[in-house]
């Protein structure tokens, strides 16, 4: 839940304005892998609110060791530890944005224009910066120095609503929702004898993996899923002057069965080599029929290598899905 701003935010790193000791805070985040996995060491929260002009994220981060050596715009950020954000501001799991920034505040800023597992390669422009960005981080400890122990860092920034519009269209604004992911990475990292942090190899000399602890967790290491990104309403009420209580949105039941039924071809897919050309191949169930509002209709539209299944509910409106995992709303006509 995003709630407007009261006043102004200043963009220092310190979440010390009285709107942000507000703000609702995300759930500690968990391992990217979901259930079962490690509960994280370190605790990691995140929190949202807006204005007519800006988005502001500040997050929070516990670090015994706050460490990091980039410095130059668009290197690979998450070669240190770092804080990501992914907002897809229309819900349709294509053209999508994410802000990564390590503990110096050293920005690594792209644009996506589908996910990674597309059929075709997407289109990803790393030359794309963040108009009017404003980002800053505190270190609550000293950077670059093991032999204290650090309390963590936090991060602030506000994010433009025009960095993050497409065409005329207005995302930050009362009612809609945003589907948002936050990403933490931290490295298994050794120190040598002068108290340089570094990233720790394995006894086969490869690097140790990184932990990613994420709100929402996805399920799987990969954060590019937009469809399992968190939601975030834009609340027209103000921060700390009473709640709203949250609600999906009203089409929610169906994408669930629409991404049920893309997993349900990518796997058909990479088994036979073919997608399922008809309803009865995915035999749904009662249970999985019943998402569905009263007086919806499933079709679906296949040829080798592309499809199309669209739900149209009973005033005419529609939903669909690709196989790219492109999701189109489509009014009454």
């Amino acid at each position: 839940m995003a709630y407007r701003t009261t006043g102004d935010i200043k963009i220092d790193g310190v979440l010390d304005e009285a709107d942000w000791a507000k703000a609702q805070p995300t759930e500690k985040f968990a391992d990217i892998s979901g259930e079962g996995f490690p509960t994280p060491k370190y605790a990691t929260t995140a929190k949202i609110m807006w204005d007519d002009e800006y988005l502001y994220i500040g997050a929070e981060m516990e670090e015994p060791n706050v460490w990091g050596v980039i410095t130059k715009h668009d290197e690979v950020i998450y070669n240190d530890p770092d804080f990501e954000v992914f907002i897809d501001p229309d819900n349709d799991a294509q053209n999508y944005f994410e802000i990564e920034a390590n503990a110096l505040g050293t920005v690594f800023d792209l644009f996506i224009q589908k996910p990674y597992r597309a059929l075709t390669r997407a289109f990803v422009t790393f030359s794309w910066d963040t108009p009017g960005l404003k980002l800053d981080t505190h270190i609550y400890g000293t950077l670059n120095n093991s032999k204290d122990t650090d309390k963590g860092w936090t991060i602030e920034m506000a994010i433009p609503r025009t960095a993050i519009a497409a065409e005329f269209d207005n995302y930050l604004k009362a009612g809609n929702y945003l589907r948002v992911g936050f990403s933490r990475v931290e490295w298994q990292t050794e120190t040598d004898a002068q108290g340089k942090t570094t990233r720790k190899n394995g006894p086969d000399g490869k690097r140790l993996p990184e932990d990613n602890w994420t709100w929402p967790s996805t399920g799987q290491i990969a954060m590019h899923m937009p469809e399992r990104w968190g939601y975030v309403y834009i609340s027209d009420k103000k921060v700390g002057e009473g709640s709203v209580k949250f609600e999906y949105p009203t089409d929610r039941p169906i994408e669930k069965l629409l991404w049920a039924m893309f997993y349900a071809q990518e796997t058909h897919k990479s088994e036979t080599g073919a997608y399922y050309s008809k309803l009865k191949d995915f035999r749904l169930t009662a249970q999985e029929k019943a998402l569905l509002p009263a007086g919806s209709d499933i079709k679906i539209e296949a040829l080798a290598n592309k499809y199309e299944i669209t739900v149209t509910k009973a005033d005419g409106s529609s939903v669909s899905i690709d196989e790219n995992g492109y999701v189109c709303r489509r009014e009454k006509k």
